[in-house]
């Protein structure tokens, strides 16, 4: 028998958390820029219809050469549309956790969900796992079914959105989710579900907003041959094509690339039953232990709430918290940037000045559209950041299209 994997979290963190903790908040490591490819989140028949598209075919679909009517026609058929697979064709098919799963998943929630809180749930279907007896005060569910999330008695409203349907780098496009407000809920869950996210960094910073300062969101997920049988053709290449592991870390850089320092407490949990199955079984194993029960994981994080004014002992920090959701920028252009911006703020000794420079941050988005178009090797990251800061710390500048269009010449 293998030996189980061992824990890469300190044993204080595992005292004061649910069993099961495998990756503590210390232990992850990110590149300094979103690491993954658009077709990582394309779905296998989506792939399939490209391989067989003639290079003249793929330069029509993608409009290079404006697109004939037929290969318009032959990419509609190929759109997978999420609403009318989870609304219409498994509007009947239940996800089924097996008994021992579903017992760790309500289990590893009961830790963290107490009486009186306000929950939303992506994802949402027949089942939402909670511990018997919990009283929530309110319990959102947003799923891709209504039907499914009627027979789920935990949920006291549902909306039925299109979790993939996004307006790029910012949220989940959906003015129902948006009415819900900011800082609403103090959980978000997620269970089942990212495997067919294909715009997880919007999902993800939909679920910060909506979350309240210091509310938590947790994902949980099984292997990736859980559900090959019922539900293979929505899920991602990613998921399709990566282990438990790289699933864990996969997860967690989506809390990393969406808001970034704005979550915090990230922790990674194999909370898999005894005798569930493994990716080291052997193929006749797996063929004749077909009973085994599922593994599952969770990976989760904490929001914290932003600065709202510049701290003068730590203005760098605040600068940092000022940009966590701003779009079009790397994580590795805020890192730069932020220090910069710090040091401006300190070396002006004017009030009004200062003010300037926190207002301005919100500007940086503008100019880093003309930066990123630059030559990175004759016009460094870190010189880009340097003009950004000097922008932004001049007084007279406020962003306005003049200024933008300048940049570009």
């Amino acid at each position: 028998k293998p030996k189980k994997k061992m824990p890469m979290a300190s044993d204080e963190e595992r005292f004061v958390e649910a069993p099961g903790l495998r990756v503590g908040t210390g232990a992850w490591k990110w590149p300094p820029v979103w690491p993954y490819q658009d077709e990582m989140f394309k779905r296998k028949e989506e792939i399939e219809s490209q391989q067989s598209m003639t290079p003249m075919q793929n330069m029509l679909a993608s409009g290079a050469m404006g697109a004939t009517p037929d290969a318009l026609k032959k990419d509609e058929e190929n759109e997978f549309d999420p609403l009318k697979y989870w609304g219409v064709e498994k509007d009947g098919v239940d996800t089924d956790l097996d008994p021992a799963t579903a017992a760790k998943l309500k289990s590893h929630y009961t830790f963290y969900l107490r009486d009186g809180m306000s929950v939303l749930e992506f994802g949402a279907a027949e089942n939402s796992y909670l511990p018997d007896g919990l009283k929530l005060d309110r319990h959102v569910g947003v799923g891709g079914s209504k039907t499914q999330m009627e027979k789920n008695p935990a949920l006291t409203e549902s909306l039925v959105v299109d979790l993939n349907k996004v307006k790029p780098e910012f949220d989940i496009d959906s003015d129902e989710l948006r009415e819900l407000g900011k800082d609403t809920f103090d959980v978000v869950l997620m269970a089942n579900t990212i495997d067919f996210l294909t715009n997880p960094r919007e999902v993800f910073r939909s679920a910060w907003n909506l979350l309240k300062p210091g509310g938590t969101m947790l994902v949980a997920f099984t292997s990736r041959d859980a559900y090959v049988d019922k539900f293979e053709k929505a899920q991602t290449k990613m998921w399709r094509d990566m282990n438990d592991d790289q699933h864990t870390w996969i997860c967690g850089s989506f809390f990393q690339f969406s808001a970034g320092d704005g979550w915090e407490g990230l922790k990674g949990f194999d909370i898999s039953p005894d005798g569930a199955s493994s990716e080291d079984d052997s193929i006749l194993s797996k063929f004749t232990n077909q009973n085994k029960p599922d593994n599952i994981y969770v990976v989760q994080a904490t929001k914290v709430k932003p600065e709202e004014s510049i701290d003068e002992s730590d203005p760098e920090k605040s600068f940092s918290s000022r940009m966590w959701m701003l779009p079009t920028m790397e994580e590795r252009d805020k890192q730069l940037v932020a220090p910069r911006l710090a040091r401006a703020y300190v070396a002006t000794g004017d009030e009004s000045d200062k003010e300037k420079i926190a207002s301005h941050v919100d500007t940086l988005p503008k100019i880093y559209e003309s930066l990123i178009k630059m030559d990175q090797f004759a016009f460094t990251f870190s010189m880009q950041a340097q003009l950004a800061a000097d922008l932004v710390s001049d007084p007279d500048y406020d962003g306005n299209d003049e200024q933008i269009m300048n940049l570009k010449m």
